[in-house]
């Protein structure tokens, strides 16, 4: 799903298929263009693969919004842009099942309509828990969920939200009732934050009470947001997505700190932190230095030095079925392992050999390269493992390179 950006645009306003258009092909969507049902519905016999549709309400042959039910029983999804802010009209359009409703007011309200294709695209690998104990309510908001692309998992009462959560991969969103039975959403909220921050996992609380003191209860607890119920889909999409939007951002900007933007390695600070946070009585560290690397650089250039950076830390990222590499300065790479120190050595020399024996090739040029490896065992902090393991990297390279020394 998350490779398929292509977008079904109905309108009869060439100018504004031109805008519209010109809107999605700028952040990365390919839009498929009509102006009438009848060209809207021969191509959809072709059953394309589409993340969305963007569907004027009045055409010249289906002036009363037949375009809309058409591609919704076609099983696609629609977002409605339209002149017409009816409120009767946008509530009937939504009970229909359509993703959104952005009116042609102005370009500020156009706006929205790339952020909300995005959300969508990215929605594809998240997971929503919900959590009520009816019935009804719970399938009311899978099929809301389901229609923005969140997978969707329920609980009856916040035992079993404890129990699916335990089981079920990664949950992103947690949208809880407050009156159930065994374990209330106030109580779950809060058993939820004893492990999990906002960042990781957002919260959004329900209920029909009238108290108000509810409210700030939930957000106390660690909710991230709360709706009373009933409540309004659009409000509860619009903070879905504001939540998920956060949630993503967070994430975003956690990469960017601790991951190495040229390989994709984690990085020096990640590296340090991650010992800090995980400490293990015995470790072993790898150090690895690519070998005449400032002949690669002279030969191919300093991008191609990159390029052959970023093609070690691909193959670094799949070589170890347990240790964490990383990117520690330069064409130096680091690798720990807290595991068997024996199956470690022998990844290390498969990583090695499989090195030796690639060709990398830049600008039609082949490249090849080898590593001198420095490994360090023990109970050693971890100043004194790098240190032993820097050490024997450079007897490594004293020994005539492309070896490792334990």
């Amino acid at each position: 799903m998350t490779n398929n950006l292509k977008v079904l645009v109905v309108d009869d306003s060439p100018t504004f298929q031109s805008y519209v258009s010109a809107l999605l092909i700028d952040a990365g969507f390919e839009p498929i263009v009509f102006g009438t049902l009848a060209e809207t519905m021969a191509y959809l016999e072709s059953e394309p693969s589409l993340i969305c549709s963007v569907l004027d309400y009045c055409l010249p042959d289906a002036p009363k919004g037949e375009v809309i039910d058409s591609v919704l029983q076609s099983g696609y999804r629609a977002i409605v842009l339209t002149g017409n802010a009816d409120k009767n009209l946008r509530e009937e359009l939504l009970k229909k099942g359509i993703v959104d409703y952005i009116l042609k007011d102005s370009a500020v309200s156009l706006a929205f309509l790339v952020p909300l294709l995005n959300r969508l695209v990215q929605n594809t690998n998240k997971t929503a828990l919900v959590v009520d104990d009816s019935p009804v309510i719970t399938q009311y908001l899978t099929e809301l969920l389901e229609r923005q692309y969140l997978n969707v998992v329920t609980a009856s009462n916040g035992l079993e939200a404890l129990e699916v959560l335990e089981n079920t991969w990664e949950v992103n969103l947690v949208i809880t009732d407050n009156d159930m039975p065994l374990m209330n959403g106030l109580e779950l909220t809060q058993h939820l934050r004893l492990n999990k921050t906002r960042d990781e996992l957002a919260i959004i609380g329900l209920s029909a009470s009238n108290n108000p003191d509810l409210i700030p209860q939930f957000l106390k607890a660690g909710a991230n947001d709360y709706l009373n119920k009933p409540f309004n889909q659009e409000e509860l999409y619009c903070r879905i997505h504001a939540v998920l939007d956060m949630q993503d951002a967070s994430e975003q900007l956690y990469f960017l700190a601790n991951r190495d933007d040229l390989t994709g390695l984690w990085n020096r600070r990640y590296f340090f932190n991650f010992t800090d946070q995980n400490p293990a009585p015995f470790k072993s560290i790898a150090m690895i230095d690519i070998d005449h690397f400032k002949m690669i650089n002279e030969q191919f250039g300093h991008n191609g030095g990159d390029h052959a950076l970023k093609s070690i830390g691909q193959m670094l990222n799949t070589a170890f079925s347990s240790a964490l590499p990383a990117r520690f300065g330069g064409e130096e790479f680091v690798v720990l392992c807290t595991g068997n120190s024996d199956v470690f050595n022998a990844e290390l020399e498969a990583f090695r050999n499989e090195l030796e024996n690639t060709t990398i090739h830049y600008e039609g040029q082949p490249m090849r390269l080898t590593t001198s490896i420095g490994v360090a065992s023990g109970e050693q902090s971890l100043p004194q493992l790098l240190k032993s393991a820097d050490d024997k990297l450079y007897a490594a390279k004293n020994n005539g390179r492309n070896n490792i020394i334990y």
